[in-house]
């Protein structure tokens, strides 16, 4: 078996690439135009996610399923997470564009079904579909960059690419708010236009990516390893279906520990059906023995942390610490990806300029240490300019570290598995984030419900709060009753925080204490992310950097 090393071409008929100027270069409008149709597809996914994500509430209303809306977002979760490696190293065998190909189709089908969804159920299922299209939408598109551009210039495109983000965070909220309040659209309840308006949008990225990306692939002929990607498929659903619902069954149930159970198996099958198989494996075991890749994937799990538990964390804080709305703290995302972006295009101008990486791989993950560290600082009278320019710093950490993270990935890979590693990447930042988002909220809830217990308990006679239980005004007040009758019952444990919107019509009094909690809770929450995201930033000095020269080929 011989893997022959992947050529790329370019959007029409010009030969091998390289940087502008070179023979068979791509000037800067000609790479544009040859990745046009994966920017359109990024946006197609990025607005999904935004949109679904605001209309999700009306969405489980409609379909009398607010129980069980949750798994609508896990199965989404979990589908893409586990197909993002399988679309690196079949993109190694059968080429970039086939395989982007198929997993806009694969999105196309899955919104459709979703849209026509009956019940939570059929949507959930559906999700599950739409997430394996989804992930080949979200993972493909930086191995195609590093296909047609050299080293130093694909951060540059990795800018636009990550735009299609800030540009989602803007319309999604808006166009879901609208969607989820239409009763009806053409015919058709309003929420199901939130999936079904990726019918058109896909269908025009389809077409702009089957006619303008051009790139050669020689095929590597090997028979698939569906005993890896099946061993791998039973290691990782479980333990992501646990970290999802963990907090919901307790994290030692016995749901739990047989999905830990069947998560262990999977994994150690996994792991001795690749090192078996060697360089035919899903995930080849000595791709990530090579000196610089192992330990970029590493940190980029810290990354996902960082990212996404940030992302879902600081709202949730902003509203039930600070008690702003779900649209102003939602606004305060935006700081956050407008420095991504910032850092992303300084990062490329850096490594064009010097050709090394690693001085903003430590620059980026220790920004984004220091904010979350700052972040357990906060409290309830913070002002929003100070929220601003946190959501800000941290933004301009993640950009830098996420795109120097992938460039040390595809500048160490072999060319004939940079798919593969570039896959593996893209997943473990998932996993990190869906490990990060799922551990910070229990430690939040979980710190905030044992202080609100001590606090209710060891209020003293004199005390604001205890001087309001006695109030008439107060008790006669239908708001203040259920929190009032806990207490006087000796539950102060009790209190549901599934639902914390009774918090906003308490009397000032009684809610002190209760948001008090909640900050002692964020405190916490940031404090352990900051310590994840000084692992990763300890991690970074260690990276090798190989360095790029200026005339370097994909």
């Amino acid at each position: 078996m011989t893997h022959s090393p992947e050529r790329t071409g370019t959007a029409g008929t010009m030969g091998t690439t390289g940087t502008t100027g070179m023979p068979g270069a791509l000037s800067h409008r000609q790479v544009l135009t040859a990745i046009s149709g994966l920017l359109l597809a990024s946006l197609l996914a990025a607005l999904d996610q935004t949109i679904v994500s605001t209309a999700m509430r009306t969405i489980a209303d409609q379909l009398h399923g607010q129980t069980v809306q949750a798994w609508a977002i896990t199965g989404y979760l979990v589908s893409s997470t586990i197909a993002m490696p399988f679309y690196g190293k079949l993109s190694d065998i059968y080429g970039r564009k086939p395989l982007y190909l198929a997993a806009i189709a694969v999105f196309i089908l899955g919104s459709a079904a979703c849209g026509m969804s009956t019940s939570m159920e059929a949507l959930a299922v559906s999700r599950v579909v739409q997430g394996l299209g989804g992930a080949g939408l979200m993972s493909l598109p930086t191995a195609v960059i590093a296909d047609m551009v050299p080293v130093r210039e694909r951060a540059r495109y990795f800018t636009y690419a990550a735009s299609a983000w800030v540009v989602a965070g803007l319309l999604g909220p808006l166009v879901g708010g609208y969607f989820a309040s239409a009763r009806s659209l053409l015919g058709t309840d309003g929420w199901r236009w939130a999936f079904l308006i990726n019918i058109p949008l896909g269908l025009l990225a389809l077409l702009t990516v089957y006619r303008s990306l051009r790139l050669r692939h020689r095929r590597v002929d090997h028979r698939l390893d569906f005993g890896g990607a099946a061993a791998l498929t039973l290691g990782l659903v479980p333990l992501l279906i646990v970290v999802e619902r963990g907090t919901a069954w307790g994290w030692g149930s016995a749901n739990a520990i047989v999905l830990y159970a069947l998560s262990a198996v999977g994994l150690v099958s996994f792991l001795v059906i690749e090192r078996r198989i060697g360089a035919r494996a899903m995930l080849p075991l000595a791709l990530f023995g090579r000196g610089g890749i192992g330990l970029p994937v590493a940190v980029n799990f810290t990354t996902g942390v960082g990212m996404l538990g940030t992302v879902t964390a600081f709202p949730l804080y902003l509203q039930l610490v600070q008690g702003r709305s779900a649209t102003d703290a939602g606004l305060f995302v935006l700081p956050l990806m407008i420095g991504a972006i910032l850092a992303q295009g300084f990062s490329g101008k850096v490594i064009k300029a010097t050709g090394h990486f690693k001085p903003l791989a430590i620059a980026g993950s220790g920004s984004m240490a220091g904010a979350l560290l700052l972040m357990a600082t906060v409290d309830a009278v913070t002002p929003w300019w100070a929220n601003a320019l946190l959501a800000l710093w941290t933004g301009l950490g993640i950009g830098m570290a996420i795109t120097v993270i992938t460039l040390a990935i595809q500048n160490a890979a072999p060319h004939g598995d940079l798919g593969a590693a570039n896959g593996a990447g893209g997943m473990v930042r998932q996993l990190g984030g869906t490990f990060g988002v799922a551990a910070l909220l229990s430690i939040l809830f979980s710190v905030t419900s044992a202080r609100m217990g001590a606090v209710l308990r060891d209020a003293g006679p004199g005390d604001p709060f205890r001087r309001a239980l006695a109030d008439p005004a107060v008790l006669a007040d239908p708001a203040n009753r259920a929190l009032v009758d806990l207490v006087n019952a000796g539950n102060g444990t009790g209190i549901n925080l599934d639902d914390v919107s009774f918090l906003s019509r308490l009397d000032p009094r009684l809610a002190r204490p209760l948001l008090d909690s909640f900050a002692t809770g964020a405190h916490w929450m940031f404090l352990v992310a900051g310590l994840i995201l000084a692992a990763g930033f300890a991690m970074t000095w260690f990276l090798k950097d190989l360095g790029v020269t200026a005339d370097q080929k994909p």
